[in-house]
């Protein structure tokens, strides 16, 4: 990744105050169009709907990432690993680039413009991209973001259960939100990270400090992430999707722009995605704001079921959510949505739209293939769930799965 200089640029941030800036290429990277469109993608997506101060950007989110980051590794150096400048630049580069792939509203609409493509490998796609125009300055970044660096620590501070990502975005959605029950002690957290053989470990005495953070993940997960009325925006966000590509399909006029229909008019999947580039740069150019304002075009369509589903998102009248841990009435939803689609002049193509189930999960915790791991002070290492003492933490979060029903309001 070339030399590092160091840079005297910082940036304010709310959560923990001034952001170094401590290197060129990380100027030039927050400089990139690429960088530059994640401020018009909410971390939170829909999230807003629910919680109004949730509107902070997958750019503050990733700068926050970064700075953590930068601790972490203060911390590791701190503590006597030696990680080399190039080292270091790459793994500050890799967090920062992390989340480049995401959909306009974030997860809203993941997989709903490209099949079986997540977000992860979309921003490996466009790392590369960017990696060329910049004479592979970002060699180091994409060795550690793909986990082929010598140093495998260093991926996992990008992507693991304990990851800066992670600690950034539970400490940032709770401070947005104001769900309280989000804090986490992430300064302690990062003063308890040590290697060992290669592998990120966490000190037996920050045991406590990684239970509350993943009981904090579990709280936000119900609260915020998976919370009720955030699923029904975002289902609701991904019926309007659809109903618009089967309308373009379908032949009837729809307003829709040049970037837009590539996604729409033929759907495309992961071989297209990655074998084109123009596709890529038409995907780098959508953001919130094109999409709401093709919704806000679309709710005075002439088409009716899109009309009313765009006319539910711009009113906020999104449909009643019920959790169950059983399996849903099929003929229940089904009526539902009849009643529903006579109700409003709609034939029976609207059903699926206006009442539907699904299933929820929240795997706060999963022990393989990467758990978290904990070092005693006589350099023992065992996993957090073999540890008798804190079993019962891994037992409380295990996976969890949900029914949902979504049935219309009235």
């Amino acid at each position: 990744m070339g030399h590092y200089h160091l840079t005297n640029k910082i940036l304010n941030d709310p959560l923990y105050g001034f952001i170094r800036l401590e290197s060129p290429l990380i100027l030039n990277l927050l400089d990139h169009p690429l960088l530059q469109r994640l401020r018009y993608i909410r971390q939170l997506g829909m999230t807003y709907l629910v919680y109004p101060g949730a509107t902070h950007s997958r750019l503050a989110h990733a700068l926050g990432a970064m700075h953590l980051m930068q601790n972490a590794l203060d911390i590791l150096q701190h503590k006597g690993y030696r990680i080399s400048p190039d080292d270091r630049l790459g793994a500050l580069g890799a967090i920062l680039l992390h989340d480049l792939g995401h959909a306009p509203f974030s997860h809203a609409l993941e997989g709903f413009l490209i099949h079986d493509m997540p977000h992860e490998e979309i921003s490996l796609l466009l790392m590369r991209d960017l990696n060329q125009t910049m004479d592979g300055a970002l060699d180091t970044a994409i060795d550690i973001f793909t986990n082929q660096h010598e140093l495998p620590f260093l991926h996992e501070l990008v992507s693991s259960q304990l990851d800066m990502d992670r600690l950034d975005y539970l400490s940032r959605d709770s401070f947005f939100t104001g769900v309280t029950e989000g804090i986490i002690g992430v300064d302690r957290i990062l003063q308890m990270l040590d290697v060992h053989q290669g592998k990120l470990v966490v000190e037996r005495k920050g045991v406590y400090s990684i239970e509350k953070y993943l009981m904090a993940r579990n709280l936000m997960y119900w609260q915020v992430y998976l919370h009720k009325t955030v699923l029904s925006a975002e289902y609701l966000m991904g019926h309007i999707i659809r109903r618009a590509r089967e309308c373009r399909m379908g032949g009837l006029p729809i307003q829709l722009s040049e970037d837009l229909s590539l996604f729409l008019d033929s759907p495309p999947n992961a071989n297209d995605f990655r074998n084109n580039c123009d596709l890529r740069n038409a995907y780098a150019r959508l953001d919130d704001a094109e999409i709401m304002v093709h919704l806000k075009a679309w709710a005075r369509s002439s088409e009716p079921l899109l009309q009313h589903l765009c006319g539910q998102w711009r009113d906020r009248m999104l449909s009643r959510v019920a959790f169950s841990s059983e399996q849903p009435d099929q003929n229940r939803i089904y009526e539902a949505g009849h009643r529903e689609a006579r109700r409003l002049g709609l034939d029976d193509l609207a059903i699926p739209y206006l009442a539907h189930a699904g299933i929820v999960q929240n795997a706060v915790y999963k022990p393989e293939p990467q758990p978290i791991l904990i070092q005693d002070r006589q350099g023992k290492v065992q996993s957090l769930e073999a540890l008798n003492d804190h079993a019962y933490c891994v037992d409380l979060l295990a996976e969890r799965r949900q029914y949902t029903q979504y049935l219309p309001k009235n």
